[in-house]
């Protein structure tokens, strides 16, 4: 399990002052915003209780195309070009019309860290502190200071520590919970299972990755506990438990902004429902943001302006979203008998190139420009 870096002794020093941009959160759509940042002269500061890398959340799977655009294939673990979904009443193998790639998530984040120029500080976020005077600075309270910049970005998660009184608490809140280990071993497949003998509203799932298997239970319903199926799952695939770790997935869009501050990632509810991916949206909405904000900082436009902009991108997904919300819900009231056969239909070519042409579309890889390294070949 990953420590807290928390800063000790001589190391402790106060961190204050005021910056351009104050970035709360140092995962992938904190890290997405600061790149687009870099080279713009913005004095940028990036705070996060964790150091870059450190804590993995999450399977760490993505479109291959969106490692390629970002130039990031060197973090990439195996490549799948094809979906098996297991159900009670037989399975379906999907042949996908894009590749979809693991990756190691400390490498990732390093190589998106390697193209920023901000500086780094370990601390934890508290919430918002009150301004020391009234030049439209926001005030941050951190266990190391108070910091203020008129440019503030809340990464920090579904909690969404920056916002007034917009919090979530599970089980009440729109949110799913997933839990993951990783033992050692390898696969062929990206593997996912629909069966309610391991939870009654969501799946399972083994992503294999290089020399290990990245398998967990995700569950729509946040107070199904799932320790004792993800063991189940684990230990009916052959494999042994190990360290767990896991999170609250949102599955609802939320404020883009709100009291003067962004949010982006999870606080912002950039994770897909259904398929609780969240790393290619928050990569997604993370560049979107960090162009608004280099426009604010260069001069060409102001941050209401930036905060409009950005809010109306938000938003524009909306629909998308909430039809993926509303499939979400249907999945689990389909009777067992039926939804094994569903499934095998929905695996002829044309259903499936037209369904993942449209998901992948929810944020395509065009976004990110124009791969900017060579593809390796993966293994």
């Amino acid at each position: 399990m990953p420590i807290r870096a928390t800063k000790r002794g001589e190391e402790r020093i106060p961190i204050d002052g005021n910056h351009d941009v104050l970035i709360c959160g140092a995962s992938f759509a904190g890290l997405a915003i600061a790149r687009e940042l870099a080279g713009s002269g913005a004095d940028v500061m990036i705070v996060d209780r964790y150091e870059i890398g450190e804590r993995q959340t999450s399977a760490c799977g993505i479109p291959t195309e969106w490692l390629a655009r970002l130039g990031l294939m060197d973090c990439e673990r195996q490549r799948f070009d094809t979906l098996v979904i297991h159900t009670p009443h037989g399975e379906a193998r999907y042949e996908l019309p894009w590749t979809f790639s693991t990756f190691d998530y400390r490498e990732l984040c390093q190589l998106l860290w390697s193209d920023c120029d901000a500086r780094f500080e370990t601390a934890k976020v508290n919430g918002r502190a009150e301004a020391a005077n009234g030049d439209g600075a926001i005030a941050i309270d951190t266990d190391r200071g108070t910091i203020t910049a008129p440019l503030v970005v809340d990464a920090l998660g579904w909690r969404r520590v920056l916002a007034s009184g917009d919090g979530y608490q599970p089980p009440d809140a729109p949110l799913s919970r997933g839990l993951e280990v990783h033992p050692a071993g390898s696969g062929e497949d990206l593997e996912i299972w629909i069966d309610r003998r391991y939870v009654p509203a969501g799946y399972g799932w083994s992503f294999p990755a290089d020399d290990e298997l990245r398998i967990g239970i995700g569950s729509f319903d946040p107070r199904f506990h799932v320790k004792d199926t993800t063991v189940l799952l684990t230990e009916e695939l052959g494999k042994q438990t190990n360290e767990y770790q896991g999170n609250w997935i949102p599955h609802k869009l939320r404020r883009a902004t709100e009291g003067g501050v962004f949010f982006a990632g999870d606080s912002a509810g950039h994770c897909l429902p259904l398929s609780a991916e969240g790393i290619r949206t928050a990569l997604y909405f993370g560049i979107a943001l960090g162009r608004e904000l280099r426009g604010v900082v260069e001069g060409r436009q102001s941050r209401e302006q930036a905060a409009a902009a950005y809010a109306e991108f938000n938003d524009s997904h909306e629909r998308k979203f909430r039809w993926m919300l509303r499939v979400q819900r249907l999945v689990p009231r389909v009777p067992p008998r039926i939804l094994g056969p569903a499934i095998r239909l929905m695996g002829s070519k044309r259903f499936i190139d037209w369904s993942f042409a449209h998901y992948l579309n929810i944020a395509p890889p065009e976004f990110a420009g124009e791969a900017r390294r060579p593809e390796p070949v993966a293994s």
